[in-house]
């Protein structure tokens, strides 16, 4: 059975802004966060996507970009599923740290520390959409940067450098037969909210 799989990394959170390393520790979104989160939930509705399905990692910063995404596209928040195997890397005893001290690749760097490595996140995030995916339907799952680009990665080893969006409310579409296929990165259009002096919205890999 194909599934149609919509996932939407979370909106800015305060770590995002502190620059703090933030896994399966939490923040509250910002008010530009919450405003991602609506505008995102706009672009879906306006490609005329209804889902059958919704999920959530169990983190608040998730939750809270699901909710306020259904609201401001469809008017109302239907039910929906929170799910552990959603969550971000942990990054063990560099959780809440400045994001200087980060290794990149992360490798099994963070496993030392009480953290996951790179396979057991993209193992467990994995495991979690198939089940999810094997559901069939149109499904949206609200998850983190991290572990999103640990997926995307897997499934496109050798993408066009510059070609990877990487951001707040980025969206990785990918239909799911038994194996995973990235359809499309659908990247929301935050020009009303670029300030003067923050980062940019919206970088590319």
């Amino acid at each position: 059975m194909t599934c149609s799989l919509y996932i939407l990394r979370h909106g800015e959170t305060l770590f995002n802004v502190q620059h703090k390393t933030q896994g399966w520790c939490d923040s509250p979104l910002t008010s530009r966060g919450i405003e991602q989160a609506r505008i995102a939930g706009r672009m879906l509705a306006k490609k005329g996507l209804t889902f059958d399905r919704l999920y959530s990692s169990t983190s608040e910063r998730c939750c809270d970009t699901l909710e306020l995404a259904m609201e401001a596209g469809w008017g109302s928040v239907p039910a929906y599923e929170r799910l552990k195997g959603l969550k971000e890397m942990n990054f063990g005893a560099f959780e809440g740290k400045d994001q200087f001290l980060e290794r990149f690749p992360h490798g099994d760097f963070y496993v030392a520390y009480g953290g996951e490595s790179e396979e057991e996140t993209l193992a467990r995030f994995r495991s979690t959409l198939e089940r999810i995916a094997e559901g069939g339907g149109r499904v949206l799952a609200v998850s983190h940067g991290g572990s999103s680009v640990i997926l995307f990665h897997n499934v496109v080893p050798n993408p066009e450098p510059g070609t990877v969006p990487f951001g707040n409310c980025i969206c990785y579409h990918y239909e799911y037969d038994g194996e995973f296929h990235w359809i499309e990165t659908l990247v929301p259009d935050f020009s009303s909210l670029d300030a003067k002096g923050m980062p940019p919205q919206v970088q590319w890999r």
